[in-house]
């Protein structure tokens, strides 16, 4: 895939999956904006310097997605830099670990937070982005969601529920900004990421061996999905779904 000559940007940039596919982006010859919301500025300016060492251009761009006065700033930015946006990944996310049978362990402030970043903030980004991808009348978005947005397990039941609206959220952009904005969505399984650490190491290698492919997904194959649905022009509205086979059990 040639990227040349467009910008993209990664929330969540910086560490883990988001900074998989922003490698990957860079890689394909993209111009990318790695955002991060604060607590990782360190790890959003080491990739900068990766990509850059690699001869790629990129920036890191502060700001917390679930603020919109903080997103039209990072918008702002990037088009100062770059001119325009013509790709947006929504991988930034946020969740809490507690079990789903333990209904008080869940705060009305999970709830808020959990859905401020996964939902509301997919869509701010995707709005102030979408000015400028209808103006050259084309543009892609991919929000990263969940198998838990499907299947109920995971993380907490605030978690799940907040990633099956931003399934619902992806069909909804998708009519909404076609035909000049196609809105898709990967949904990876469990990932071996410090997110997913938080299981601990015997839980993930027992859950590895009952999926139908005795493994995990792997980070760099998610970020293959989300390079597939930008090379695509026929789909929009859709999912992908990465996760070993976790959700044909």
């Amino acid at each position: 895939m040639d990227l040349h000559g467009k910008t993209t940007i990664v929330t969540g940039g910086g560490t883990g999956l988001g900074k998989a596919i922003s490698l990957k982006m860079a890689a394909a010859g993209a111009a990318v904006a790695v955002n991060y919301p604060g607590a990782d500025e360190d790890e959003a300016k080491e990739t900068v310097s990766e990509i850059c060492a690699s001869g790629g251009e990129a920036l890191s761009v502060r700001a917390d997605v679930s603020v919109s006065g903080d997103v039209t700033s990072m918008v702002e930015q990037v088009v100062e830099s770059y001119g325009g946006v013509d790709i947006l990944v929504n991988n930034a996310g946020v969740t809490v670990f507690v079990p789903f049978s333990d209904l008080d362990g869940v705060q009305e402030s999970d709830w808020d937070h959990l859905f401020a970043v996964n939902v509301k903030g997919a869509f701010l980004c995707t709005r102030a982005v979408a000015h400028y991808m209808k103006r050259r009348t084309a543009g892609v978005v991919v929000n990263i969601t969940s198998g838990s947005a499907i299947r109920p397990a995971g993380s907490s039941i605030p978690y799940s529920v907040s990633k099956a609206a931003g399934q619902m959220l992806t069909k909804c952009l998708a009519q909404a900004l076609a035909p000049d904005i196609r809105v898709n969505s990967v949904v990876p399984g469990g990932l071996m990421t410090r997110w997913g650490m938080r299981f601990g190491e015997e839980v993930l290698k027992r859950r590895a061996k009952e999926l139908p492919l005795r493994k995990h997904p792997e980070i760099g194959d998610v970020a293959d999905a989300v390079m597939f649905l930008i090379s695509n022009e026929s789909m929009t509205g859709e999912s992908i779904v990465v996760d070993s086979g976790w959700l044909v059990q």
